[in-house]
């Protein structure tokens, strides 16, 4: 894969994205299961069903920001959006 990267810049976008909604998804997962909170609990929280909180959770999709923000409040937290160097 590596190798497939430096060779190609759009796959190596491509993988890049991919892996940020994947850290992202997993996140949203970690800090629902340690309030104990069910996919149901928190789509109840943010006003959408549990099937939108599953394919969040799955990283297959970008979620909008608004989304982002009313999971993030029903988590206690908040949303910190930054523009960084690429680094590629």
């Amino acid at each position: 894969m590596r190798r497939r990267k430096a060779a190609d810049p759009e796959y190596a976008g491509l993988h890049d994205e991919r892996f940020d909604k994947l850290q992202l998804a997993r996140k949203i997962r970690v800090l629902r299961e340690a309030q104990n909170l069910s996919q149901d609990d928190l789509a109840r929280a943010t006003g959408t069903t549990q099937s939108a909180i599953a394919r969040l959770e799955s990283g297959r999709f970008a979620p909008r920001l608004d989304v982002l923000s009313r999971v993030a409040r029903a988590l206690g937290k908040r949303v910190d959006v930054k523009f960084l160097p690429d680094g590629r």
